[in-house]
C-alpha cells in the first residue's frame, strides 16, 4: 500500500494511466503482485480510484482521501527522521 501511495503522490496530478503506473512499480523493484494484493481495499476504503481518459484508457488515481494519508504518512516519517 505505500509504494503505490508514494509512486501516485509523486506523479503529476496524483494520476497516471494504468501501464505508466505499473512500469514505475517495476522500476521501484516493487512486484505487481504487491499491488493486486491490496488494490480491492484501496479502492473499497476510497484510497484510490480509476477512471476512463479520453482515449478510453484506465487512469488510476489518489483520492482526496489518499492526497491526505499520503501527507499525514509523510509528515510521520519526517518526525521519526528527526528524532534520530
Amino acid at each position: 500500500m505505500r509504494e503505490t501511495l508514494k509512486i501516485l503522490g509523486q506523479l503529476k496530478k496524483n494520476e497516471a494511466k494504468q501501464s505508466i503506473f505499473y512500469d514505475r512499480i517495476k522500476e521501484n523493484k516493487s512486484y505487481l503482485n504487491s499491488f493486486f494484493r491490496v488494490k480491492k481495499d484501496l479502492i473499497q476504503t476510497g484510497i484510490i480510484g480509476y477512471r476512463l481518459d479520453n482515449d478510453q484508457k484506465k487512469i488510476i488515481f489518489l483520492t482526496e482521501k489518499g492526497k491526505e494519508l499520503t501527507r499525514l504518512i509523510t509528515k510521520i516519517e519526517n518526525t521519526l527522521n528527526h528524532k534520530k
